[in-house]
């Protein structure tokens, strides 16, 4: 199974975890709760939902969940309170509630929201919903499963997170590979790369790209929430997403360029000379491939010879792409332009290319990783 649909299935099974624990766990809605209908009529149907959020962060035994059913149609006016819940003491999340109303209260032509709030018992306002969850009217359903986001920590957390706990922070992208788009008019490089699809964990950052010499150095950003002891378990849920750049400066014919991003080498190619004519990119037979480790610092490295079956006439060495969607595998791909046009005569040679591809270092040593090229396979055990 290829890896975008890999990691999609897995997100889905991730999702579907989440939805079940909301709508199973957190127990009835607790007996302590009170309810506020301020028109005094009888109640005679209900809003339900859970109530949750993400933060590793416990309530304390004093703890107040408020959930509210407003009248949110006019823009320039406050909003109508038509009942509010309120459950003390309301043990941990995901926690059920269940807001009653009379009908008589509702307009089918108004808009109606929940909204909730979970104050400490210290009075400190710990979480609240930062989005809106529409209800009853215009189609939408009788319940709402709301994540709340976090207001303010406990003191002694705030304390050991600093005054900046709150402001984002640009950090680069987990990359999975990068490649140049072919047979473009234009040059353009795509990034694929990790992110979390975890609410509150990812914002787009900034892109950049230079060439210096025949290397292209790029860099791709997020903007995530900075470490603190309570942080969201962001890496629990990531998606393969892509970011195309521009290649603003004209590339040359002939020489192989590098491309590094994020300050890791992701690839090589070349630019197809003129006159090969039509080209298209194929993944070249490989003769031989072999681990091996040296450099100062050591770095593994892998050698591999590979062929162009179209001759030395119809062909030309392109470079490699490495991509790293696993721990402990590795997938290199080694490519070569050849003429698209098999009614094309060339030369009955077979041309061999050696190449040294940078598998880097920080493996864990006694550890087996798997290095894929092209169609085959090799092991080695990290030292």
């Amino acid at each position: 199974m290829n890896s975008p649909i890999r990691i999609a299935l897995i997100f889905a099974a991730s999702m579907l975890a989440v939805l079940l624990s909301a709508a199973c766990q957190g127990g009835p809605t607790p007996a302590n709760a009170t309810l506020e209908v301020p028109s005094g009529r009888s109640t005679n149907a209900s809003v339900k939902g859970t109530v949750t959020y993400r933060e590793r962060l416990a309530l304390t035994p004093g703890a107040t969940l408020v959930v509210e059913l407003r009248d949110v149609s006019l823009a320039d006016a406050a909003s109508t309170l038509i009942a509010r819940q309120t459950i003390p003491d309301p043990g941990q999340v995901p926690i059920r509630f269940e807001v009653e109303y009379n009908r008589d209260d509702i307009d089918s032509r108004n808009r109606y929201s929940v909204s909730a709030k979970i104050v400490e018992s210290d009075g400190r306002l710990a979480f609240t919903n930062d989005m809106a969850y529409e209800v009853i009217t215009r189609g939408n359903p009788s319940r709402a499963d709301m994540v709340l986001v976090l207001v303010q920590p406990p003191p002694e957390m705030e304390k050991d997170a600093g005054p900046d706990w709150r402001t984002w922070e640009e950090v680069p992208v987990q990359v999975i590979s990068a490649s140049l788009i072919p047979n473009e008019p234009e040059h353009y490089l795509r990034v694929n790369y990790y992110q979390s699809t975890i609410e509150g964990c990812a914002r787009p950052g900034s892109k950049r790209l230079e060439v210096d010499g025949f290397d292209i150095v790029a860099s791709v950003t997020l903007m995530q929430p900075p470490p603190t002891a309570w942080a969201i378990p962001c890496q629990e849920q990531v998606v393969e997403l892509d970011e195309v750049i521009p290649v603003q400066e004209s590339l040359e014919p002939g020489p192989t360029y590098r491309v590094i991003v994020n300050g890791w080498e992701t690839t090589t190619f070349t630019i197809p000379k003129p006159g090969l004519g039509h080209t298209v990119i194929a993944e070249s037979p490989i003769q031989s491939s072999e681990v091996i480790l040296g450099g100062a610092p050591p770095e593994y490295q892998l050698n591999v010879v590979s062929g162009m079956p179209r001759g030395s006439g119809c062909s030309q060495f392109n470079g490699y792409e490495i991509q790293r969607t696993e721990s402990n595998r590795i997938n290199v791909v080694i490519t070569h332009h050849q003429v698209s046009d098999p009614d094309v005569v060339c030369t009955a040679d077979f041309p061999e290319v050696e190449t040294l591809v940078p598998l880097g270092s920080g493996y864990e040593p006694g550890t087996e990783y798997t290095v894929t090229i092209n169609s085959g396979a090799t092991k080695f055990k990290a030292q």
